[in-house]
């Protein structure tokens, strides 16, 4: 009974817990969107960017040839493309040159830059898209004594972000030196109607705080995860591994004569840590610990703004059926209700904030059994003190 029983709401959680844990969402509090988006600007202390452009690492022996690399390479991301046209619109001027700012590493060498526009259409269009027309991209491309290379500037407010823009934000090795905090709030109202059993409800809040310093090969971090859950008992008993908790790590990690120690205590109150192998808190490698280490979404989801970036409408569509795509689970994309708006902001070029709004929420019947479930995800997290941040042994051996 249990497998035919929970079956479909076990999906149907699954689903919506994976956008739930996926994206943090900001919870308005009685807060117009507008005025908690200037005060989280204010709260990190503004935003800006340093990214100055780059130059592709690949060398062409035309112009064209760099122009269709920067398409292929920079804005259309995993699709298969179809060039249909490069026309150059000439060299920039000297002024114009200079308003690009470019790096002395980028310009060095260079003899001319010269801008050309192409037109290209994307083979396999995806789930979401309703249209497959051309579409039209200006690229600069840079003109060295013996060969070509594309330049990709900072992205237009705007306009799709390209992959170099998104590698030097997403860059982990900016993180080696920083603090970082989370805070996530997770509810799920749950209700579900089975034949010959009658109707239950269950409601789930989650709260998951994370703080971590990263500094000299050192990390020092603190995860509090509690989970309260009420309804029905008989749904409760069937669904087995949902029930209350409160559980509480602290761990301090360094790497000491190439090897990593790892200490931990779950005891707030307790001087007492105890060492244990790093694989038993969940990584195999001190890296893996980094913000952003090894993370990657393919970044034709994200459109530039002025305070950074961000995934939202068509975008935000499009990911979530090829999430679904990729999880064997596109019979379900269809349940879902999903209204979200991930917002990214860079400070200084480097990722300092994130912050979402939104709600995921099912209604869905299968033989003859029906689940209702919405779910609202409340989190901010922050990026901050680059460069200056401290580690100490909490601990004296």
């Amino acid at each position: 009974m249990k497998t035919n029983k929970t079956k479909l709401l076990t999906k149907v959680l699954a689903c919506t817990m994976a956008f739930g844990l996926v994206f943090a969402t900001g919870c308005s509090k009685g807060k117009s969107e507008s005025k908690l988006h200037e005060d989280f600007i204010n709260e990190l202390g503004g935003v800006s960017e340093t990214y100055v452009g780059a130059v592709s690492e690949a060398s062409y022996a035309t112009a064209d040839e760099a122009a269709t690399a920067y398409v292929e390479e920079e804005i259309v991301g995993d699709a298969d493309v179809t060039v249909i046209g490069a026309t150059s619109k000439g060299a920039l001027t000297s002024s114009e040159v200079t308003a690009l700012n470019l790096p002395t590493e980028i310009s060095e060498g260079m003899q001319e830059i010269e801008k050309i526009e192409v037109e290209y259409a994307v083979d396999e269009v995806s789930a979401m898209d309703t249209l497959n027309t051309n579409k039209t991209v200006t690229v600069y491309v840079i003109k060295y004594a013996n060969d070509f290379k594309y330049y990709s500037p900072l992205p237009v407010t705007g306009e799709t972000i390209t992959k170099s823009y998104y590698d030097s934000v997403f860059d982990y090795e900016k993180y080696q030196n920083c603090t970082y905090s989370m805070e996530m709030n997770v509810s799920y109202d749950v209700s579900m109607s089975v034949p010959g059993y009658g109707s239950f409800d269950m409601d789930m809040e989650m709260t998951m705080k994370q703080f971590a310093k990263y500094a000299d090969g050192k990390i020092y971090l603190e995860q509090t995860i509690t989970m309260t859950v009420a309804g029905d008992e008989m749904l409760m008993e069937e669904m087995g591994d949902i029930s209350d908790m409160n559980e509480v790590i602290y761990a301090y990690l360094e790497t000491v004569d190439d090897e990593v120690v790892c200490y931990v205590k779950t005891d707030p109150n307790s001087t007492e840590w105890n060492p244990t192998d790093l694989h038993q808190i969940g990584f195999y490698d001190l890296d893996e610990l980094t913000p952003f280490y090894d993370q990657y979404l393919n970044y034709t989801y994200f459109t530039k703004t002025n305070y950074g970036f961000e995934i939202s409408g068509e975008r935000m569509e499009q990911f979530i059926a090829e999430t679904f795509e990729m999880a064997d689970l596109e019979a379900y994309a269809g349940m879902l209700d999903v209204d979200l708006m991930v917002k990214y902001y860079v400070k200084e070029g480097a990722l300092s904030g994130m912050r979402e709004d939104g709600t995921v929420s099912a209604n869905v019947s299968e033989s003859g059994m029906s689940v209702k479930v919405k779910g609202v995800v409340e989190a901010i997290g922050k990026v901050t003190d680059y460069g200056t941040t401290v580690v100490e042994k909490p601990f004296t051996e």
